[in-house]
């Protein structure tokens, strides 16, 4: 079955998708597990981590909650309180809070303006002492094509890499899976992503003591007897019905993100003759899951009339990933001291980034449409000499 379907609504940015197929298997297996009466830790949920840890190529998968979850319990199990995490600017507020929630100092690092990837040499030259660790996100879909350098520089300084893959599934470098590639991968599968739970988290890692240290805390920190608490945990459970909604969506997720690059290739050909826009291109080693299409648009152009414009008179969905970035996000200006121009490149790049619908119901006409009326309505978004970014 195709994961594509024509529609007369408007053409959302992202949009979690189950066939008809699916649901029915699914609402099957939701009325098993109500009558079993078991709606945490059984069956499906050991399926689905067991699916996922081979679809991934780790030892281990285990499931939790959110990714933020994820995130917060590798945060404890590396030891980050009062030491620093360095982690990129642009990237979702949830990743510097779990640093916080753990004690940690989260140390934000400039990005990089071809791939909105880290900056591997910014993110290097702050490395300090006090620092625990690298949290290295795969921007979009997109591994950080340094991932490798990245492992070997904190293998040999005894510090921690974590992938946030939370845009990454199916994603790989040279034929290895984000998520298998530092000492741990964190998943999400919020409703916006390439495959969903609705909501829920992964983490995935070969390191056996962590896989131990994450089932622990998930329930409570509870041990083998139920009476017997080893840990402070909290109640960072998956259920069954979400595992349920897991495995399907783990079956389609091949399917997913060929559609995505289907979509990239057509942007691609209706883009070519655009000069206002640039659409990136990657190593062929790459494979990119495009959970979104980070495009940039000239100086001339101001990106957030066009936005407004595509989605106000056109139903035309789009976006940009994490502008403004966190260092001035309110929630940690004040806790962390940053300033606008703390990190131009992020600021400037992020500013003129357009993300144009990229999901599995996006079809080759929506992708037309789109183009057509962006090409349609870009002199009219232009900066007027004059004005700011004229």
């Amino acid at each position: 079955m195709s994961l594509s379907r024509s529609t007369d609504e408007a053409v959302f940015a992202a949009r979690s998708f189950f066939p008809e197929s699916d649901i029915t298997a699914i609402l099957d297996s939701i009325a098993g597990v109500l009558r079993s009466g078991r709606l945490i830790l059984g069956e499906h949920t050991a399926a689905f981590e067991d699916a996922f840890k081979s679809y991934i190529g780790t030892e281990h998968a285990v499931s939790v909650n959110s990714c933020s979850t994820a995130l917060q319990i590798c945060m404890r199990f590396f030891g980050v309180d009062k030491r620093e995490v360095i982690l990129p600017a642009n990237n979702f507020p949830g990743v510097v809070s779990a640093v916080q929630y753990e004690g940690g100092i989260p140390i934000l690092a400039d990005i990089d303006a071809q791939t909105f990837c880290m900056d591997t040499g910014d993110a290097l030259r702050r490395i300090t002492p006090r620092t625990a660790g690298i949290v290295v996100l795969h921007l979009a879909g997109l591994v950080h094509p340094d991932i490798d350098r990245l492992r070997q520089f904190c293998d040999d300084r005894g510090l921690f890499l974590i992938e946030d893959a939370a845009h990454a599934h199916g994603a790989s470098i040279g034929g290895r899976k984000a998520g298998s590639l530092g000492h741990a991968g964190c998943f999400s599968f919020y409703p916006t992503k390439i495959m969903t739970t609705g909501t829920g988290g992964m983490i995935t890692t070969q390191n056996e003591k962590l896989a131990a240290f994450a089932r622990l805390l998930r329930h409570h920190g509870q041990g083998v007897r139920r009476d017997e608490f080893l840990q402070p945990g909290s109640d960072w459970c998956l259920s069954e019905i979400h595992a349920i909604l897991g495995l399907q969506q783990l079956a389609r997720v091949e399917e997913s993100v060929a559609h995505r690059n289907q979509l990239v290739t057509w942007y691609r050909e209706e883009l070519a003759a655009a000069d206002w826009i640039t659409v990136p291109r990657y190593s062929t080693e790459l494979r990119h899951a495009y959970y979104k299409l980070p495009t940039l648009v000239s100086e001339t152009v101001n990106r957030n009339l066009l936005r407004d414009r595509l989605e106000n008179e056109f139903g035309i969905q789009n976006g940009a990933i994490y502008d403004p970035p966190c260092h001035l996000q309110p929630a940690f200006r004040a806790t962390l001291g940053y300033q606008p121009g703390d990190y131009p490149i992020a600021e400037r790049t992020l500013a003129r980034q357009l993300c144009p619908p990229v999901h599995a119901q996006v079809t080759r006409q929506q992708v037309e449409y789109v183009v057509r009326t962006m090409n349609r309505i870009i002199d009219e978004c232009r900066f007027r000499r004059g004005t700011p970014g004229g």
